[in-house]
């Protein structure tokens, strides 16, 4: 069981969304956010790292999109479904 699962399983109140759903996607985008950073490192470590300049600030977008996300979704207040489904496209 992720440790997102755990949490989400130790909130007070009833999830209006599918609790394995939503910790599923919170696994996710760590997992994604994790192997962004990573990417962005082992780039700055290449030779040729002018050729990489592109990856490695999309790879740094990617990470702050994923930490951002997981931030909105894993607080659990209310707030307009329509934030989650723009943070989540």
């Amino acid at each position: 069981m992720s440790y997102a699962r755990q949490m989400l399983g130790t909130y007070p109140s009833n999830l209006t969304v599918d609790a394995g759903a939503l910790a599923a996607t919170i696994d996710a985008l760590n997992d994604c956010s994790q192997a962004c950073t990573a990417d962005t490192d082992a780039d700055l470590s290449e030779s040729s790292v002018a050729e990489l300049v592109k990856c490695i600030r999309l790879c740094q977008d990617c990470t702050d999109v994923c930490v951002a996300t997981v931030s909105v979704i894993s607080r659990r207040r209310a707030f307009p479904v329509s934030v989650l489904h723009r943070c989540l496209e």
